[in-house]
């Protein structure tokens, strides 16, 4: 069956990057990559979301996208066409961004359902100094409505504190309890020596042995 590996975290440290390089590492590896992101649903993130002004309305739809993720995530498993699903971000993402805009992990879980999910193997939590991952992205056409400075400052701290909060075994993040976890800040580092540093951890681990 395969392997789920999320590439989670804040805008701007670096996930795009980090996903085509480790998809194309496990494919030069011989292994069989599906690579997709969430929110998954096209119509979703550039129609409904965008339109929405409300932070119950983005939650709604959020837990939407990640149940249409869901359903297409299992076919991909159940076909046995690939040795690794990798992901840029994951259910996580939703815990990070809903306590952001003010909800508690417990209400977001329940919003999700989020035992009926599938449960990822590996998650690379990204993070950096806001003001570093703004600069990054500041010039995006393709940024969306959350992508601003004094979001993504909260971002950061909510990321830091999932990470944190996973670690410590909270009850309401139990959903990831199995999850090997691997974190990275990528403030002060280069695209490649962030990819170099997550291809040895993962080879450590053994994953190239799946």
């Amino acid at each position: 069956m395969a392997k789920w590996i999320v590439v989670s975290g804040l805008d701007g440290s670096g996930k795009t990057t980090l996903v085509e390089n480790l998809e194309r590492w496990l494919k030069d590896n011989k292994k069989r990559v599906k690579t997709s992101r969430l929110p998954y649903d096209e119509y979703l993130v550039k129609k409904l979301l965008n339109v929405s002004n409300d932070p119950y309305t983005d939650r709604m739809l959020f837990a939407l996208d990640n149940r249409l993720f869901a359903e297409r995530f299992k076919k991909w498993q159940e076909s046995n066409e690939f040795d690794f699903i990798l992901t840029q971000r994951g259910f996580l993402d939703s815990f990070v961004h809903g306590a952001v805009q003010g909800f508690s992990y417990s209400w977001i879980a329940e919003l999700n359902q989020i035992q009926t999910l599938p449960k990822c193997d590996i998650i690379i939590h990204m993070v950096a100094e806001a003001e570093t991952a703004y600069g990054r992205i500041r010039d995006d056409p393709d940024a969306d409505k959350f992508e601003y400075l004094s979001y993504i400052r909260r971002q950061e701290t909510e990321t830091r504190r999932a990470y944190n909060e996973l670690v410590k075994k909270n009850p309401d993040l139990e959903h990831f309890d199995n999850a090997i976890n691997l974190y990275v800040d990528t403030t002060q580092m280069t695209t490649e020596e962030v990819f170099d540093l997550m291809k040895n951890r993962l080879t450590k681990l053994g994953v190239l042995e799946h």
